[in-house]
């Protein structure tokens, strides 16, 4: 019986996620794992792992996992062209993913409607897991993108007010971006360093040792981070300096620092917070298709009962 085998060679990851890039938008997720991985050269990220079908050179079944460095929750990126693939071959495909169990809590990352609608057949009809478990939404909406003809026309966004620096993050600042992050739990302290030290981000400090290259607490006022799937993240600017422009600035800034690493430059927003749309679209972003974050869970079980209790009540506060 065929089975999923790990990618380990580099010349097979080009291909592959080469591959990958003929499915856009749709396999932003897989696909931006990997572009991530050979243009930062981080190969290996961390602890995860890319699968695809062994034996084959026509699948589109492309498996990352695990997706985030959490380890509460089993955590998976995972596509395939729903239009092309037999659904039994695939079944037995994903059953084949090393360690996993299916009967277990999973969050999925980045997952396109058309592989959600699927997945949640699969598991309903039991043909993946036992059919005890639901469907918690994390983020429904959007996968935006900015291309370069856009990017140019917003340069003057770049200026930000005297007394004030653009910088990168650094690990040391892993407890100052955690804290305010709705979506902490999807990471651990040390995944979150991994991130820092090792992907693009922009930083603003204020204050005259803002360019300094030591650890520099509070004067971190407004950033944005890569994630792992090459999407946007941790955009946040501290409450008392707001309206500055300075969430503006690193945007742009981050945009521009990625494209120059030839990074394509992808963000979702959750399509409720009309907020965060409206400033994607501000800037030139453009709408390309919906995806979807999820986690299935125990019927009877939420997200609150998995994630460490530390966590939750950091974000309380």
């Amino acid at each position: 019986m065929a089975r999923l085998r790990e990618v380990l060679r580099e010349e097979e990851l080009v291909a592959l996620r080469d591959c990958m890039g003929g499915y856009l938008p749709y396999s932003a997720g897989v696909h931006g794992f990997l572009d991530v991985t050979l243009k930062c050269q981080v190969l290996p990220f961390g602890d995860s792992k890319v699968y695809i079908p062994e034996g084959s050179q026509f699948s589109t079944l492309v498996v990352v996992a695990p997706s985030c460095s959490q380890t509460y929750i089993q955590n998976i990126t995972v596509f395939w062209d729903t239009e092309k693939e037999d659904d039994e071959n695939v079944i037995r495909l994903l059953k084949t993913v090393p360690g996993w169990d299916w009967t277990a809590p999973v969050y999925y990352r980045v997952t396109p409607l058309s592989v959600f609608a699927k997945l949640q057949t699969y598991l309903k009809n039991e043909r993946l897991g036992n059919g005890g478990m639901w469907c918690q939404m994390v983020i429904k909406g959007p996968l935006f993108t900015i291309e370069d003809s856009d990017i140019r026309q917003m340069k003057h966004f770049h200026r930000i007010p005297e007394g004030f620096s653009l910088d990168s993050l650094r690990p040391e600042d892993a407890p100052a971006v955690i804290s305010p992050w709705h979506y902490s739990w999807t990471e651990s302290h040390q995944g979150v360093e991994l991130l820092l030290a090792r992907l693009p981000s922009v930083a603003i400090r204020h204050g005259s040792e803002a360019a300094s290259k030591a650890p520099v607490g509070g004067r971190l006022v407004s950033w944005c981070s890569l994630h792992n799937l090459c999407f946007l993240g941790n955009a946040f600017t501290v409450p008392g300096h707001r309206r500055k422009g300075l969430g503006t600035a690193v945007a742009l800034a981050m945009v521009q620092k990625l494209r120059q690493k030839g990074i394509p430059v992808r963000s979702i927003v959750e399509r409720s917070n009309t907020a965060s749309v409206r400033f994607h679209e501000s800037l030139g972003f453009k709408e390309r298709c919906d995806m979807v974050l999820f986690i299935m869970l125990p019927r009877g079980k939420t997200l609150e009962d998995f994630i460490p209790k530390k966590t939750v009540q950091s974000e309380v506060k």
